[in-house]
């Protein structure tokens, strides 16, 4: 049961919370991208700020203050994830042979991603709806 009520089936929001839970960045489909390795690095950046409070406190030992996502928004066409909540990959070097990892994720069953379509490779299938 989620914190803070039950989350809407299939929408995805793009908020802190998804971002640290996300897992594209160690998806078999894109590791070997040399589209997405900048962007990994940055989503990388990105957890490690979202991660640290101002009292230099590590990731969840206290919430992350209201906002504070929204100072650090980048581009959704710079990340490597969370595909389900932005949509498909900007990168065309993904390799769609490779097996998806999206029913590992905590993002896809905290949002009951199953039901939705499509079911996964969102990064190249379009969002979470």
């Amino acid at each position: 049961m989620p914190l803070f009520g039950r989350k809407e089936e299939g929408k995805v929001p793009l908020n802190n919370d998804v971002m640290m839970k996300c897992m594209c960045g160690m998806c078999p489909v894109q590791v070997q991208s040399a589209c997405t390795q900048p962007k990994l690095k940055m989503m990388m950046d990105m957890r490690g700020k979202m991660g640290m409070q101002s009292s230099g406190m590590p990731a969840g030992s206290m919430s992350m203050m209201p906002g504070q996502m929204g100072q650090m928004k980048p581009k959704t066409e710079d990340l490597p994830g969370p595909y389900c909540s932005i949509g498909k990959a900007a990168c065309n070097d993904l390799d769609k042979s490779k097996a998806c990892i999206c029913n590992q994720c905590q993002v896809y069953k905290d949002f009951s991603l199953m039901a939705g379509k499509p079911v996964e490779h969102y990064c190249f299938n379009d969002k979470a709806i």
